[in-house]
């Protein structure tokens, strides 16, 4: 027995031994399998349609998003959205108008033009501060509004108002403004008319008209840039109304998202406006909110005055940080796995950056395989931003290099903005 237990004592140490022997062998092979290779690139030039940052500086208003915890995330399932060239323009248009009248005016007659029968007249009370204090203009009830055509020859006791309604009616439809409207009867052709009260205003009143004409075939279209940077002059911006061959003569103004408005200068050059944002003030208050371009036209069509007011919102932000072209790689197995950007910039805060990442099939094309996203609190003095992405989905994806990074996106998420995006930003191959 004692041998027998000998034999096998000395057989199972032998299995033992040899285990570890080959685990030991076995050993350099995983060694290998995650050797990191660095590699550096350079990112493309830009091109038509992508957006670049100039010189930089730091800005001054508060940062919305201050915090610096980083993230990072990949989406190995992306939609083809993700290549999407973004929008550098916004579009807007319009078949009506807005005017700021006094109740001195309102009580000597206010002249609209209405181009469209059924068009709905709207009069909201507006706060002033001419005396120094705030105070709110006095509501107009909707049976105190008159409504005359000018130039009309028939009896004055023709009426040319369909309907009215209260302020009350005009809540419920979401307009809690303390406003009263009328609704044009079909009587009411086209024409200027004449808006008054029956009971005499406060002269110091403030007081918005606004004039909806639904249906009419003048409209007024505004397309401007959705964002501005601080050391531009000028909000440049094209100007079209329906219908009409019409030189117009705009007036523009600016109204931050405080409810800060300034009139603001227009010129054409070359034929394209250009609205003269002004030397002084001419930031908003806060990164909150967006800013708004308004645009007010009064002309004459076939013998037709015709008045019409646009607004487009767009972001006013500082040039506060950019992308150095050195981008530094980390291959493993021969596939990328993390691409670091290099951010020039003069004050710390919180900065993002995302892309999509191509590989390439069997006859050449460039497949998407993922997208990638992180933010991190940069500073002068760690001042890079890491993408990760994904081994294992560019693997299973089955697509070779050269690899193509596109739709590179730099953020300025202290004052959410848009920074810098580059469509075809980087090829890349081991």
């Amino acid at each position: 027995m004692n041998r027998l237990t000998t034999a096998m004592v000395s057989i199972t140490a032998g299995f033992i031994l040899a285990g570890c022997q080959s685990e030991e062998q076995q050993d350099p092979q995983p060694e290998q399998s995650i050797l990191i290779v660095s590699k550096q690139f350079s990112l493309a030039a830009v091109q038509a349609g992508d957006i670049t940052v100039g010189n930089i500086q730091a800005p001054s208003l508060d940062a919305i998003n201050n915090s610096k915890d980083p993230i990072s995330f990949v989406n190995s399932t992306p939609s083809q959205q993700a290549l999407v060239l973004p929008l550098s323009n916004t579009s807007s248009e319009s078949d009506e108008f807005w005017m700021t009248v006094s109740g001195a005016e309102l009580n000597k007659g206010v002249k609209l033009a209405i181009s469209q029968p059924a068009s709905i007249i709207r009069v909201a009370p507006r706060a002033n501060n001419h005396s120094g204090a705030l105070i709110q203009s006095k509501s107009i009830s909707p049976e105190q509004l008159r409504l005359q055509k000018v130039g009309d020859k028939t009896d004055s006791k023709v009426s040319y108002i369909q309907s009215l309604t209260d302020a009350d009616a005009l809540a419920t439809a979401g307009l809690d403004d303390n406003s009263s409207a009328l609704t044009l009867s079909s009587s009411a052709t086209a024409g200027t008319y004449k808006l008054t009260v029956a009971q005499p205003l406060p002269k110091s009143g403030q007081y918005l008209l606004n004039v909806k004409e639904k249906g009419s075939p003048y409209k007024l279209k505004l397309s401007a840039n959705n964002r501005i940077s601080s050391d531009k002059p000028n909000v440049p911006f094209t100007l079209q109304l329906t219908n009409s061959q019409t030189t117009l003569q705009p007036q523009a103004s600016l109204k931050h998202a405080d409810g800060n408005i300034q009139t603001l200068a227009v010129e054409q050059i070359n034929g394209q406006w250009q609205a003269k944002l002004p030397t002084v003030s001419n930031m908003p208050s806060s990164n909150a909110g967006l800013s708004e371009i308004q645009v007010n036209v009064q002309t004459q069509v076939n013998g037709q005055a015709v008045y019409r007011t646009v607004k487009t919102a767009f972001k006013q932000y500082v040039a506060s940080a950019k992308l150095s072209s050195n981008v530094a790689s980390q291959w493993q197995a021969g596939l990328p796995s993390q691409l670091t950007f290099a951010v020039e910039l003069q004050q710390e805060g919180r900065f993002g950056v995302n892309a999509a990442l191509t590989g390439t099939d069997s006859v050449g094309n460039d497949v998407l395989i993922l997208t990638s996203q992180s933010a991190a609190w940069l500073t002068t003095e760690s001042s890079t931003i890491s993408l990760d992405l994904n081994t294992d989905a560019i693997k299973n994806s089955g697509l070779k290099a050269p690899f193509k990074l596109k739709a590179l996106e730099f953020v300025d998420q202290g004052q959410m903005v848009r920074l810098s995006y580059q469509q075809q930003a980087l090829t890349m191959s081991l």
